[in-house]
């Protein structure tokens, strides 16, 4: 058995030299055998991340650990080639002058199956001049259940809100989008519940295109792609079209937390995710967000716009894969009004104190997977010293 680990640890794709029938692209936005390959061969080992890079030889991440896909090294023309097919004609001139791009890139498998990517470009440097990085991580048709995420009680139960702000939170990779689409899955597809959801996302992750909900909820997604779709723009259109919830994929910047605020207090319900490693935490950044000259206006709104802050963390399961843990806090009427007569820079404080006594700590949640089997001693002895 320990052979055939090892064999597999350092297969390579095996068509990579193969260039006349697998050129990286054939023809940009038609044909790209090579790369539809490859991604398909790195699908196949479970790879949850593919990094392609100027000058280096590909590389994929199996279920935690590094390693080397192919043999040579990937060119600029290479890459060239991978960037325009998947994005556009303009993608990498857009990269060669310090852009970075969003995308998503979808591979077809049969009629009905086909394996969808997150990918992020970025401008580095390299020892022959600028360069590109390209990242790729697999999207799931659909998200896991929130069964099958061991999703809490208090978390669903935002799905029945029927106004204001919920916000999660985490680290790249911390599964934030699979567990807010997951919450969105079940809400269109229960029956009690009539809605219609629009999202504006960059890129779009999970599709829900072909989803039938049984009494006609309805989700349009949409994605933002500068300068023509901005969030303010998506977010001004969607409220001209009586939405009952609107999902922002993230507040990543400032007129982007500005529009999500401002829509978070007009009636409705507003889904949005950000990056910040813990509730206090994600409190502080929506703050600094918020655009300096409206800043005053704004953090009130968003006192007044919460109702939900959930910040979750993988954590290496029992037996193989992750298991994810929460950190979560409702924002009740009483706490809304603390946070209104409390300087904005003393939040985090507040909002740590009552995730303490009225919410989920991931000290709280940390011994709930220790003691259901979930994680080993030695793993949530690290997770705990994380917040020491």
């Amino acid at each position: 058995m320990s052979a055939v680990l090892r064999l597999r640890d350092t297969e390579t794709w095996a068509h990579e030299r193969a260039k006349r029938e697998y050129p990286w692209v054939a023809e940009a936005r038609k044909h790209a055998p090579g790369l539809d390959d490859f991604l398909k061969w790195a699908h196949g080992l479970g790879a949850s991340r593919i990094d392609l890079l100027t000058g280096h030889r590909a590389t994929l991440t199996v279920h935690g650990r590094n390693r080397y896909a192919t043999m040579d090294p990937t060119t600029s023309l290479d890459l060239k080639q991978i960037v325009d097919h998947v994005y556009g004609a303009d993608g990498s001139a857009r990269v060669l002058i310090s852009l970075q791009l969003d995308t998503a890139y979808s591979v077809t498998l049969n009629r009905r199956e086909s394996l969808r990517f997150r990918i992020n470009i970025f401008p580095v440097q390299t020892m022959r001049g600028p360069g590109m990085n390209l990242v790729l991580r697999p999207i799931p048709t659909l998200p896991k259940s929130l069964d099958e995420q061991r999703v809490e009680q208090e978390i669903r139960d935002t799905n029945l809100l029927r106004s204001g702000m919920v916000l999660t939170g985490g680290s790249t990779g911390s599964g934030k989008t699979t567990l807010q689409f997951g919450l969105i899955h079940e809400r269109l597809m229960d029956p009690t519940v009539s809605c219609n959801i629009s999202t504006g996302e960059q890129p779009i992750e999970f599709l829900f295109d072909s989803l039938k909900p049984p009494n006609g909820n309805r989700i349009t997604q949409t994605e933002i792609r500068p300068p023509n779709m901005t969030p303010p723009l998506f977010v001004e259109g969607s409220m001209r079209r009586e939405n009952s919830d609107l999902v922002l994929g993230e507040c990543r910047d400032g007129p982007t937390m500005e529009a999500a605020i401002n829509c978070a207090i007009t009636g409705g319900k507003l889904s949005t995710t950000i990056h910040a490693d813990n509730g206090p935490l994600m409190i502080q950044r929506s703050i600094a967000l918020c655009p300096r000259a409206e800043r005053d206006n704004l953090v009130s709104a968003l006192a007044q716009s919460l109702r939900f802050v959930i910040n979750q963390r993988l954590l290496d399961r029992v037996g193989g894969g992750r298991v994810a843990v929460r950190e979560y806090l409702t924002f009740h009427q009483d706490l809304r009004r603390q946070l209104m007569r409390t300087e904005s820079e003393l939040w985090p404080d507040l909002v740590a104190q009552a995730i303490e006594s009225d919410g989920q700590s991931y000290a709280v949640a940390i011994r709930k997977a220790l003691e259901d089997g979930l994680i080993t001693e030695q793993t949530a002895n690290e997770a705990w010293r994380r917040d020491a």
